[in-house]
């Protein structure tokens, strides 16, 4: 509305016309709510809010960061591993690990490892575990609109993997001394195959990205973040 018309209102008429349009929509909201028979949806919760606090926290400083600085200070804080981690998360929920990654929650700065497992029940499972002490904080299944889609295609990669985690972040960290930070089961860019994606902060305190042949546990290529200067290492 444009100045010059606000100024034709006198300020009472001004508050009265506010407060009847808003009384006006509120209650027609409400009898359109239950003439359907359907109660006001229910706030989305923000992501994490079902997770607990974890033992360890980030400052609110260190949450924000970049990419590299982040990985070093979460290192620094991280009690645990990707190793301990993943076998917890396995424990809570029988099954493959296809996924984990070392994160803090979007309120509070809870530290935790956040892992994904393709249960026996042929379902995605996202299981988080306290980076601070290993105790399970949370577990859930995938329930969005493309979860069967999305599990059925991570079965099939897991099908093509013969390396597993365990022997994928080792041969990774043959070649880039440090601490896994994330890993996962993904496609090749390339060529479509499988391959498991390792993520590592390095013992020169510089982000890497190594990239597995899940076929066979070679090491196809490793580089150094996009967040750094120069690369690590060219493809084999």
């Amino acid at each position: 509305m444009k100045a010059t018309t606000k100024r034709t209102l006198a300020p009472r008429a001004i508050v009265l016309g506010t407060a009847a349009a808003v009384a006006l929509i509120g209650s027609t909201g409400a009898v359109t709510a239950f003439a359907n028979g359907n109660a006001p949806a229910p706030h989305s919760p923000t992501p994490h809010s079902s997770v607990q606090h974890s033992s360890v926290q980030l400052s609110q400083s260190e949450r924000h960061l970049d990419d590299t600085a982040k990985d070093r200070a979460q290192v620094k804080a991280d009690k645990i591993g990707q190793s301990e981690a993943t076998a917890k998360a396995l424990k809570a929920v029988s099954g493959t690990a296809t996924s984990a990654e070392l994160d803090t929650t979007d309120r509070g700065g809870s530290l935790i490892w956040e892992v994904d497992v393709l249960g026996k029940d042929h379902k995605e499972h996202e299981v988080t575990i306290d980076a601070g002490n290993g105790k399970v904080l949370n577990q859930h299944t995938d329930r969005d609109d493309d979860a069967a889609q999305d599990a059925a295609e991570v079965q099939t990669q897991v099908k093509a993997d013969k390396t597993g985690h365990n022997k994928a972040t080792d041969r990774a960290l043959k070649a880039v001394p440090g601490t896994v930070v994330s890993y996962g089961l993904d496609d090749n860019d390339r060529d479509g195959s499988t391959v498991w994606e390792v993520d590592i902060l390095g013992k020169d305190h510089k982000s890497y990205d190594v990239t597995i042949d899940a076929a066979n546990g070679k090491l196809l290529n490793q580089h150094v973040d996009h967040d750094d200067q120069g690369d690590y290492g060219d493809d084999d």
